[in-house]
């Protein structure tokens, strides 16, 4: 997996490379339009009861693309970029997730801005420039291997203690595919970041157990010295989520959810899903 991230799945920082298309007409696609799409393919996900891991796939299957050299232009033109995320969104639900969406849903999602052949077209465009490579490995994919990992060899954390682990982490990694500063990180190094802050942020009086843990897996991480620092800034930047997290999850468990507060939280997910990066596009 490591191997594999390094060599096919790595995100370039394509908006340090293409800073000459901040000169040209229009309005380019910047880290800001990036980050509405990131988001709005998260609430699809929510919206379809996915895990909110797809849209980590979806995003690095649109992130390389726009890194090629067909797929760079499609940063000029912010309507080829929604097309390009509508299609990016529609390969790795189809590939990835239990139920498909059907091509004719997908274009419905661009409101008449695009249609069923254009998302097709792009599809081949897409996969051709990137390869056919849609199986990145996500933070949370190196996450729980690290934590089984852990699991075996120590019997520090019981299932509960897991079980916590895994929704802290996984919320650092939803929020690292919004941003794109993280985004150009591999994925294994957010994994590991995620993983030692839900850890730490649980054991913080027991620094011999943070020190065990982390001794059991950097032989495993691929991480040199020089890389220490930028884990110790990504942990600092990830951190931050997690007393969010937490103060979200003690007052989820002292309030009871109402059914105006259900149908109100039904109809957030149903106005995003219908809206979608539209407004990327029209800017």
């Amino acid at each position: 997996m490591l191997q594999q991230e390094k060599n096919w799945y790595a995100i370039k920082n394509y908006f340090q490379e293409n800073r000459s298309s901040e000169n040209s007409e229009g309005n380019p696609v910047d880290a800001d339009a990036r980050q509405q799409i990131a988001q709005w393919c998260m609430d699809i996900m929510d919206a379809c009861d996915f895990s909110k891991e797809y849209a980590a796939v979806t995003m690095s299957c649109l992130d390389r693309f726009v890194s090629t050299r067909d797929g760079r232009e499609v940063l000029l033109d912010r309507s080829q970029y929604q097309l390009a995320a509508l299609t990016a969104l529609y390969i790795s639900i189809k590939v990835h997730c239990p139920k498909a969406l059907s091509v004719d849903l997908v274009a419905k999602l661009s409101q008449g801005t695009h249609g069923k052949n254009d998302i097709e077209a792009m599809e081949r465009r897409m996969l051709n420039a990137i390869q056919w490579r849609i199986n990145p490995s996500t933070a949370m994919d190196f996450v729980r291997i690290y934590l089984d990992m852990i699991a075996s060899k120590s019997t520090a954390l019981d299932q509960h203690a897991q079980d916590v682990i895994i929704e802290l982490a996984g919320y650092q990694a939803s929020l690292s595919v919004l941003q794109f500063d993280i985004v150009i990180t591999n994925a294994s190094t957010v994994g590991v970041a995620s993983l030692l802050n839900a850890i730490e942020s649980i054991y913080t009086d027991d620094r011999e157990l943070c020190d065990s843990i982390y001794d059991i897996i950097l032989p495993y991480v691929d991480i040199d010295p020089n890389s220490i620092e930028r884990l110790q800034s990504l942990q600092q930047q990830l951190y931050k989520s997690i007393n969010v997290e937490q103060t979200s999850m003690k007052l989820m468990s002292k309030e009871k959810s109402s059914s105006c507060e259900y149908s109100t939280k039904k109809r957030l997910h149903r106005d995003s899903f219908t809206e979608s990066p539209r407004s990327v596009a029209q800017q």
